[in-house]
């Protein structure tokens, strides 16, 4: 009985370890709701300037890790393997789309400043302008995932006057699974992401602005 017990967690072991690699977290599908609706032109789009990725030591499509029996960590990427700032933008389009809003994405480079990115938000002259700056936003998970994330919203008006912004920054220790922590973090990390837009686009100055 021992034997297989041992056998038993051996093989368990082995499980988690395989099951921390090649993980991909979707995050285009988070819709956030929104306590309030708009029938404005928006322009939106997510920045990246995550340091780690400007570097170059991450990729842009890097959304965290995931660690296998021994700790030892493997890159979790998004599902599209486009960059995480596309799947943002996605998700922000589908939040404001929602709430009756008008809402179309731009694509931004990593050596866009923010003037430049404004640029490119009006150049089809919108009634507003969304620009989330990605300063940082990745998952670490073992049993239980974690969020590290810095996240700023911003909203202009048509001739690039800066209406509102909001940041929220910090970490969260999400629940997560003994046996299957990927599975369990792929879950919870992007509802953790939609949670934070959520919370952002609801903010008073950012519906103020919006509206």
């Amino acid at each position: 009985m021992k034997i297989q017990g041992i056998g038993l967690l051996l093989a368990s072991m082995t499980l988690l370890a395989g099951c921390a690699v090649g993980n991909k977290y979707d995050y285009d599908a988070s819709r956030a709701n929104l306590a309030y609706s708009g029938a404005r032109r928006v322009t939106v789009a997510a920045w990246e300037q995550r340091k780690y990725v400007l570097s170059g030591d991450k990729k842009p499509d890097f959304v965290g890790l995931q660690r296998g029996n021994m700790g030892v960590p493997f890159d979790v990427v998004t599902g599209s393997k486009q960059p995480l700032a596309m799947e943002m933008t996605g998700s922000l389009i589908l939040s404001l789309t929602g709430a009756g809003f008008t809402a179309s994405p731009v694509t931004l480079t990593q050596k866009d400043t923010e003037g430049s990115a404004v640029y490119a938000l009006l150049r089809n002259k919108p009634a507003r302008a969304v620009l989330l700056r990605v300063d940082n936003w990745e998952s670490d998970t073992f049993k239980n995932p974690t969020v590290y994330y810095d996240l700023t919203l911003n909203v202009y008006d048509g001739s690039g006057r800066k209406l509102a912004a909001k940041n929220t920054k910090g970490s969260q220790d999400l629940e997560g699974s003994f046996f299957n922590a990927p599975g369990k973090a792929k879950k919870a990390v992007p509802e953790a992401f939609r949670l934070k837009i959520e919370q952002l686009l609801n903010a008073p100055e950012i519906v103020a602005a919006l509206k």
